[in-house]
């Protein structure tokens, strides 16, 4: 899809990897951790509200190309998936 992305294996504990990716300007940040490997989803958090969801790994590509492109609202797409503001994960109604 012609996406740019980097890979961050630094060991460094995900705060510090999202302000990195944040310092950058980078937009999205998709996380694979011990529960995609059980249910083949990922967190996907947006820099400017740091609002996190939850999505099936097959939708991410499509999904960042469609915000980047202006296809789809960060608003929109937080209100489809289950999501994340502060330490609770709400599911959409």
């Amino acid at each position: 899809m012609g996406l740019s992305f980097t890979v961050d294996e630094s060991g460094a504990a995900i705060g510090r990897r999202y302000a990195r990716n944040d310092e950058l300007g980078i937009p999205f940040a998709v996380t694979f951790d011990f529960d995609t490997l059980q249910d083949s989803t990922v967190t996907m958090r947006e820099r400017d509200t740091t609002h996190q969801i939850r999505l099936p790994v097959t939708d991410v590509a499509e999904l960042v190309r469609n915000l980047c492109a202006g296809e789809v609202s960060w608003d929109s797409v937080f209100l489809k998936y289950p999501h994340k503001t502060a330490d609770e994960w709400i599911q959409p109604k």
